[in-house]
């Protein structure tokens, strides 16, 4: 999905139009100006403290004498549930704009706004709706919404939550098997959709569906079922009298269920309550104004990462509490246009998304000795006038006005890091959680310029590493398995006790499944997944996405999957070559899937990747003995991605299961 948002013919100008005119160079570094500007107080040499050093439980410096389960509730303490948020985005707003649209005007386009109290008024009338509509059990009823990202989902999921009523949050690259079987598991009341195409091909199963009351369309529709009925004639057959009167709901009460990625197996039905997402933006938004982000730098957002995700969902809330104005962006394909228009002044990016531009930039730098030598001064620590002429470009992708970024979902490598740090001269911090924990875990301190740390364990959890069995991951160590608590932890799986018991222990703490290593600062890093990790006949032990993470970084490569067999001293890979790189520098008129069969090609990828080996200091037995080109991307469509795009690594396992034994006996590939 994220890798059409840039398309490559964007950047190739960057650096070659207009002569260099000279500007004053600015008076102190980029680290200066942050540190003088964004500085929290942090010691950045102990940013954690062990509280328990029986468990070795750590928490950030600031938060270290806090009870963690009251201390957040002293922000914005008028919000008690997520229901409560657009008022409390009225009041600090003033009743100013909330949710913007694009609409064309002549030749340009223009932004057109709901206020605070507009937009409350719009969920009030679809959540008295669907309270009247469903006659319902308080916190029973289930709305699922399978849309895009656009201003309609989020009346409904604040009608949803003003009512009581649990929001199912719906990928829409889920196929049709899917969907069905998530309405059937978890018994779902109402459908919600953007347009009726979306289910054309299994509309008859949901018209059949005798739970499913109603399906609810966001685009205007004719068709004439009873059982579907579009948004816009529930507003026109709604006055201010019929708005309910608000029922009571219990903070603690589930809010919306949320399916995880499903790296290892089938996605798993997430129960987060209010309580939990509440926690998780309070949190963040006493870590961000302690660091002093906050209005005019959160000022205006524009959301185009699934609504689904727990990202999106916790930086949405936490814009909400604080009346910041948010425009989505309904398509990947569209975020170029509308970042030029709504010009944000925050963003929420993943790591796909700036790898890609990062590649597209320095695939045409790399073209000239002149623009390289260019870019390369300008990304010095004391950056010149040259990064202000050579990357104003850049911030012109991101519409001009961003002054602040956090990624997350993902980690990042310290080269594309570094790059926009200085390309965009703003904070840049880096997050880190997951669906089972609210989406908190910790962030990096803006003044911290290190790389590969996801900085400290926010204000409302506290963390312990703990051993890994058969592994030498020891808390001794600092290092082991990543368990979180604090109030943000999910009340547990739907319909999975036995699940639930295995991810959350006696004592509330969540065991994430990630591996993670305390430095010498006190900031976690995480090596790996626990269930990733395999063990070499040797003993030595494999963490392969890190692996991945650094052999990606190949211009060859568009997708890799690092394996293999216990009895074995060795790694493999398959690799997916990219294509367009391929063609062009590996000159042939042949079919992909023959080019892939090229041995000579196999050697030149598999040298390159044996000197990012050799870059980044990689073990011999991290270094790839013998890798297998394959023709077919990843996909969701063909079981290897999950909707997350991240590796199905039980699935490629068994799909590629011959083919990586059969690597151990071949020869291995040629070093070049």
């Amino acid at each position: 999905m994220l890798h059409t948002i840039f398309k490559l013919r964007t950047f190739h100008t960057i650096l070659t139009r207009n002569t260099i005119p000279l500007i004053q160079n600015r008076s102190f570094s980029y680290k200066r100006r942050i540190q003088r500007y964004f500085n929290d107080g942090i010691n950045l040499q102990q940013q954690t403290i062990e509280i328990n050093s029986t468990e070795r439980i750590r928490r950030c410096i600031f938060y270290k004498d806090v009870d963690l389960f009251s201390f957040y509730k002293t922000t914005c303490p008028r919000v008690r549930t997520l229901g409560d948020a657009l008022q409390e985005g009225c009041i600090a707003s003033k009743d100013g704009p909330c949710i913007g649209t694009v609409q064309s005007a002549g030749k340009t386009s223009v932004l057109q706004w709901l206020t605070y109290s507009k937009v409350t008024e719009r969920s009030q009338y679809i959540g008295s709706y669907l309270w009247s509509k469903t006659k319902p059990t308080p916190m029973k009823v289930k709305v699922a919404i399978l849309s895009s990202n656009r201003p309609e989902y989020l009346f409904v999921e604040q009608g949803c939550y003003m009512y009581g009523l649990v929001v199912i949050s719906l990928y829409t690259t889920y196929d049709a098997a899917t969907i069905l079987k998530v309405l059937q598991r978890t018994q779902a009341d109402i459908l919600v959709i953007d347009n009726l195409e979306r289910v054309k091909s299994f509309e008859n199963e949901l018209l059949s569906n005798d739970i499913l009351k109603e399906i609810i369309v966001l685009d205007d529709t004719n068709s004439l079922n009873k059982k579907i009925r579009s948004i816009s004639s529930i507003y026109n057959s709604m006055k201010s009298t019929d708005i309910c009167q608000r029922p009571y709901v219990d903070p603690e009460s589930i809010a919306t269920y949320i399916l995880t990625s499903g790296t290892t197996g089938e996605p798993k039905i997430a129960m987060l309550s209010h309580e939990n997402l509440l926690a998780t933006a309070k949190g963040h938004l006493i870590r961000l104004n302690q660091a002093n982000i906050k209005k005019p730098v959160t000022d205006r957002h524009c959301s185009f990462l699934p609504m689904a995700h727990i990202y999106e969902r916790f930086i949405l809330l936490q814009g909400l509490l604080t009346g910041t104005q948010i425009v989505f962006c309904p398509t990947p394909e569209q975020l170029p246009t509308y970042l030029s228009i709504v010009k944000p002044t925050q963003a929420s990016v993943v790591p796909r998304v700036l790898n890609k531009v990062y590649d597209a930039i320095m695939a045409e730098v790399n073209k000239s000795t002149m623009k390289r030598f260019l870019v390369q001064q300008a990304l010095r620590e004391n950056p010149s006038f040259l990064s202000q002429i050579a990357f104003r470009k850049v911030k012109h992708l991101f519409g001009d006005q961003v002054k602040a970024m956090i990624t997350g979902a993902a980690p990042i490598t310290p080269d594309v890091m570094h790059f926009f740090r200085i390309a965009l001269d703003i904070p840049i911090m880096e997050g880190y959680g997951q669906t089972e924990s609210a989406g908190a875990g910790t962030s990096t301190h803006p003044v911290d310029m290190s790389y590969g740390t996801i900085g400290s364990p926010v204000p409302t959890v506290e963390i312990k590493l703990i051993d890994v069995p058969g592994t030498n991951y020891r808390s001794e160590n600092n290092q082991g398995e990543v368990c979180i608590r604090g109030p943000t932890v999910f009340k547990g799986y739907y319909g999975d006790e036995a699940k639930t018991r295995e991810t959350v222990d006696a004592d509330g703490w969540l065991h994430t499944g990630d591996i993670g290593e305390w430095t010498n600062t006190g900031a976690l890093r995480i090596i790996d997944r626990t269930k990733h990790i395999f063990k070499l006949s040797q003993g030595k032990y494999i963490a392969p996405e890190r692996l991945e993470d650094v052999y990606i970084r190949s211009r060859w490569v568009a997708q890799i999957f690092v394996d293999g067999l216990s009895s074995k001293e060795t790694i493999v890979a398959i690799v997916i070559p990219d294509e367009e790189y391929t063609r062009k520098t590996y000159k042939s008129d042949r079919s992909f899937a023959d080019l892939c069969k090229d041995n000579k090609l196999k050697e030149i990828i598999a040298a390159d990747l044996n000197q990012l080996a050799e870059k980044y200091r990689l073990k011999p037995y991290e270094t790839l003995t013998n890798i297998h080109l394959h023709p077919e991307l990843f996909s969701q469509n063909n079981g290897l991605l999950t909707v997350t795009l991240k590796t199905r690594r039980t699935n490629a396992r068994n799909h590629f299961q011959s083919i990586i034994k059969s690597l151990y006996e071949d020869s291995p590939v040629q070093k070049q």
